[in-house]
């Protein structure tokens, strides 16, 4: 059994996790809390964990489960803010208890999902990005008024979002304190912006987003969800 006193950050994990996979696999081990999919796309690989120091208990035997992230979402969602949440393993079941000023306990069927372990993409990144959550996002809903793809570039320590449409172009740039770029070569990269619009949704509007990518190459995404880090590797569109 595992328990949480503060169920707000791994509510959010599921949730940001549930944009894009229904199902996957929970691993529990000595370590922690860890689940890794890709979508059903094949455009984004998720990697999320949450180590067994920020459980208020955690005793739990080694093991992984197959779960519908979509039906957990719904049962974290009816969280309350001040309650805690305990989670237990049957042969056939993920036990959720929700603890505060209501007591609700659900019990949601395992699943039978791939247990291939996935291979995260090499590094060797052109260029990391440090961006404030609140200016990603706000680019982003400026990129949303003419396409559904996004070109984000590098020059020098300057960092540039793009996008084109037939109803016009956005041109964008940010050399605020809310922006920090390291580039080892200049990077231009093209996106989904609908993908990545969702991979930062659940960033708190003060978080700092990384984005590590390099030319016509998957990129790197990650940010904080409370004392974790979640990660998403993101595939390139053609320029």
């Amino acid at each position: 059994m595992i328990e949480l006193k503060d169920a707000a950050f791994f509510k959010s994990g599921v949730e940001a996790i549930s944009s894009f996979i229904p199902e996957g696999n929970f691993r529990f081990n000595d370590k922690g809390v860890h689940f890794r999919a890709i979508d059903p796309s094949q455009i984004l690989l998720v990697d999320f964990f949450v180590d067994k120091k920020l459980f208020g208990s955690y005793s739990i035997e080694p093991c992984f489960i197959g779960v519908n992230i979509l039906e957990l979402g719904k049962i974290l969602a009816r969280a309350l803010p001040s309650d805690s949440i305990t989670i237990d393993i049957t042969d056939s079941e993920l036990l959720v208890s929700l603890s505060g000023e209501l007591e609700r306990s659900f019990r949601l069927p395992l699943i039978d999902v791939s247990d291939e372990e996935l291979k995260l993409p090499e590094s060797g990144y052109g260029a990391h990005i440090e961006i404030n959550s609140r200016l990603l996002k706000e680019a982003l809903k400026d990129a949303s008024l003419f396409s559904s793809s996004v070109v984000i570039r590098t020059k020098g320590d300057k960092f540039f979002l793009d996008a084109k449409g037939s109803a016009g172009t956005l041109n964008s740039s940010s050399q605020s304190k809310g922006v920090k770029v390291v580039s080892k070569e200049d990077v231009v990269s093209k996106y989904s912006l609908n993908f990545l619009q969702n991979i930062i949704r659940e960033a708190d509007a003060d978080s700092i987003v990384a984005l590590e990518l390099k030319s016509d190459a998957p990129m790197k995404v990650s940010y904080k969800i409370g004392a974790s880090e979640i990660r998403f590797y993101l595939a390139h569109m053609l320029l």
